[in-house]
């Protein structure tokens, strides 16, 4: 039994899903039921809670073999409340969704920020397993709306490439690793098997849709300033205005073979990503 938090989420849903496809007992961790029958195949048993409520981590944590662990925001005492559930259950292997930031000198603010939500794994004396994923695929929803609007983008990182990685990709690394030994104490990098900048995705995104989408140009901070006034709280803003100045100065643009090495099957190109997701745009 495999216990999955984030079990609806991009990640966390393409794991589960996998799992069962393979046979193995899945428990995912919830907060809304009804929402989750919905979108997780039947045979998943399911466990109600969040990661503030820590009888609820230790009665779901109860029986499995393994954790795959993932926030919507890396808040270091959650953390702790998985490991002291897992210690309390004798479960001694976590497998963490993490971030390239974390592993990057100096660090972005929102990697150092998951990298001191590690470190509660880090210090937990478990076997943990990092699983640091490039740009998500998936990112590119956000220009949905500009694009339905205005057939714009709106890009703050001109040149700078990154190397994005499709969610199926990310979970079927993180199945093999949540199912087979070896893999304690590693740090993976997972990226797409192509760098491309943020404007070679909306031109591969035009081409699949079949449609003008102009990329604009905009800095980091006139982007920060835009969405404060539209509403995002300062300090969110910054912190993703400090990240797209890692990806515009090309920190971002690794590449490494860990899907491939770990899974032997290659990434999804961003493009098959764009053509799965075409009606998403619709």
């Amino acid at each position: 039994m495999f216990l999955i938090t984030g079990a609806t989420g991009n990640v966390g849903g393409e794991l589960v899903t996998q799992l069962v496809a393979a046979g193995h007992d899945v428990r995912a961790y919830v907060r809304d039921p009804d929402k989750a029958r919905r979108r997780l195949p039947d045979a998943v048993e399911l466990a109600t809670g969040d990661l503030d409520d820590a009888a609820a981590l230790r009665a779901a944590v109860d029986g499995v073999a393994a954790i795959f662990f993932m926030q919507a925001a890396p808040i270091p005492s959650q953390a702790q409340r998985v490991v002291d559930a897992a210690k309390a259950a004798g479960v001694n292997r976590i497998v963490v969704l993490s971030s390239i930031g974390t592993v990057l000198h100096p660090r972005p603010i929102i990697g150092a920020a998951i990298d001191e939500r590690d470190d509660v794994l880090r210090d937990s004396g478990l076997a943990i397993t990092y699983l640091r994923p490039n740009t998500l695929a998936s990112n590119a929803l956000w220009w949905k709306d500009g694009i339905a609007s205005e057939g714009r983008v709106y890009d703050p990182t001109g040149p700078g490439l990154t190397g994005p990685i499709d969610a199926y990709d990310i979970a079927r690394v993180a199945a093999t690793v949540l199912t087979e030994s070896g893999h304690e104490g590693h740090g993976y990098i997972l990226n797409g098997p192509e760098a491309l900048s943020a404007k070679a995705q909306v031109e591969i995104l035009a081409d699949v849709l079949g449609r003008q989408i102009e990329c604009v140009s905009v800095t980091p901070e006139q982007f920060a300033e835009v969405s404060i006034q539209r509403g995002t709280p300062e300090p969110q803003a910054r912190g993703l205005q400090d990240l797209q100045e890692l990806f515009r100065a090309g920190r971002s643009g690794i590449l490494t073979d860990d899907v491939q090495n770990l899974t032997g099957t290659a990434p999804r190109t961003f493009r098959q990503w764009a053509q799965q997701h075409r009606a998403e745009f619709d």
